[in-house]
């Protein structure tokens, strides 16, 4: 089983939580995991001690809040532990001066991994969640028994003309940013910073979700009691994925092993691409456990509507006796 999740003593007790028009009795407990520039914080739904949780990855900006809604739905069968990458929701910042590389959030799972003493691990993953899980795979095949993917797999293709020109702006604010003593925040009122994140989400994110990622996503200031203000670490904002050569990423897809659910959301930009094409079709041919399936909703469907998601995940994780 490997060590036990360490939680806050605070959070043992189960909790009400509200999944739509349903009330269900779950126990969430919060979780801390040390690393070396502090800890890595999260929320644990389920018994762990029973059996190995599923570990649940969020996308870029958002937090371990984004699976609110669709954990409790499957954790009487399988626990799940969803982690706020560093820089966002109540994990630590790296230290002053240190710029967010994308590879590293990737060996934040062998940090995971070697502090539960877990042998395996399966994943769950959103966006650059899901792109984090994939590389993983990818860079130790037999790490993974089950990769759940939602509605991404690798970084979006970029115009590598636009990338090289947009480059030294990137790099100009973000040193401005690494220079300048720490200062709050934008505030905003509470309604104010809700819609601010609905919009900048392109309206993926229903208001009542932004909601449900605002309890650990936005902290009051402490100058002004009425305003809010983010609580991400500003420079995850520049943490650029790098531009990556296409024969470098079909040489690595070649290397998944683990068997693959891939959700595509109908009403999503992403993973649309050529390149995004070719890579699945090498998938394809080369891992004959991939299963993609199309599903309607936007980006954030798994919060806005969790039930579209639930019975591909169910149906998956039966077929491979994980519940």
């Amino acid at each position: 089983m490997g060590a036990k999740i360490k939680n806050n003593k605070e959070s043992d007790n189960p909790r009400t939580q509200d999944i739509g028009a349903i009330r269900l009795l779950v126990t969430v407990k919060e979780i801390k995991i040390p690393v070396p520039w502090g800890h890595v914080a999260g929320k644990l739904w389920g018994d762990a001690d029973r059996r190995r949780p599923i570990l649940a990855l969020h996308g870029w900006q958002d937090n371990a809040g984004t699976w609110d809604t669709l954990a409790p739905m499957i954790c009487d069968k399988i626990p799940i532990l969803a982690i706020d990458f560093p820089g966002h929701g109540l994990s630590s910042w790296h230290a002053p001066g240190i710029q967010y590389y994308p590879w590293e959030t990737v060996r934040l799972i062998l940090y995971i991994k070697k502090y539960y003493q877990w042998d395996k691990v399966t994943v769950l993953g959103h966006s650059m969640g899901s792109i984090v899980a994939t590389r993983y795979a990818c860079l130790f095949p037999n790490d993974l028994d089950y990769l759940i993917a939602l509605d991404c797999l690798f970084p979006e293709e970029y115009n590598i003309k636009q990338f090289v020109e947009n480059y030294p702006r990137i790099i100009s604010k973000l040193h401005h940013l690494l220079e300048k003593p720490y200062s709050e925040p934008p505030l905003y009122t509470y309604n104010d910073i809700i819609h601010k994140w609905h919009e900048g989400s392109n309206k993926s994110i229903s208001l009542e979700s932004v909601k449900v990622l605002a309890k650990r996503g936005i902290q009051k200031s402490l100058n002004d009691p009425e305003k809010y203000h983010f609580s991400k670490d500003g420079r995850i904002s520049y943490a650029y994925y790098d531009f990556e050569d296409k024969y470098f990423l079909e040489a690595f897809t070649m290397r998944l092993k683990c068997p693959i659910l891939f959700l595509k959301a109908i009403h999503s930009p992403f993973s649309t691409s050529k390149t995004f094409a070719r890579l699945e079709k090498t998938i394809e041919e080369n891992n004959p456990n991939f299963e993609k399936h199309l599903i309607p909703g936007t980006h954030h469907v798994h919060l806005n509507n969790p039930d579209i998601v639930i019975p591909h995940i169910e149906n998956v994780l039966r077929k491979y006796k994980l519940i």
